[in-house]
């Protein structure tokens, strides 16, 4: 059951950011908490999938619906490490040498419009160290500059996409943990509120 439940508990950040982000583009902090939370959670997704790979014996086609988006789900895992869930020195180190323009600004950064452009360049830089040992993109043929409309899209087509591609397998994920429940957990019992009533909180460890 705690399965099923992380997991909807996933698809839903994912279709209500989905929803949400029909009404915005890269304009505001509104669209740039959203672009967050969505890498967050198909990061989430990312760590999740590796827990549940057994079931891919029965249901090798689940196994290709994650597949075929792997990379953008390792992309986003990889933006998530490096400026949202942490933020790395070492990537605001190279975003200052990316963007000089953050040394000028710094003494008006309490300004939410400024702060969009350091969430800007910093989301820039994440996205441009994404390469392999030899300085290769892994996902997008060459530099980000998010203020260049093309590449603002081609990122915006990238979150999207991968947002949508995780909604689908969450889906089908959905149905095959659901089905796996024994029926007499889904019904209301009076033990379970025994239980409930001797709950002892612990610290949950890392």
């Amino acid at each position: 059951m705690e399965y099923i439940i992380k997991a909807r508990l996933i698809k839903s950040d994912l279709i209500e950011i989905n929803s949400q982000f029909q009404n915005y583009s890269l304009k505001d902090m509104s669209s740039i908490i959203l672009v967050k939370q969505a890498l967050v959670s198909i990061a989430n997704l990312v760590d999740f999938e590796r827990t549940i790979r057994p079931i891919y014996h029965k249901h090798k086609a689940l196994s290709a619906i994650f597949n075929k988006k792997y990379n953008e789900y390792e992309f986003a895992k990889y933006i998530r490490n490096k400026f949202i869930g942490h933020i790395k020195i070492d990537l605001l180190t190279k975003t200052i040498e990316w963007k000089p323009e953050l040394r000028y600004l710094l003494h008006e950064t309490n300004d939410p419009n400024v702060m969009f452009l350091y969430n800007i360049w910093v989301l820039e830089t994440a996205i441009n160290s994404f390469v392999d040992l030899d300085g290769k993109h892994k996902v997008f043929h060459s530099d980000t500059d998010l203020t260049y409309p093309p590449d603002c899209q081609r990122f915006l087509n990238f979150f999207t996409q991968t947002t949508q591609s995780a909604i689908e397998y969450l889906n089908n994920l959905d149905e095959i943990l659901y089905a796996a429940i024994n029926e007499d957990e889904k019904k209301e019992s009076l033990e379970h509120w025994l239980l409930a009533g001797k709950t002892d909180f612990k610290f949950i460890k890392k």
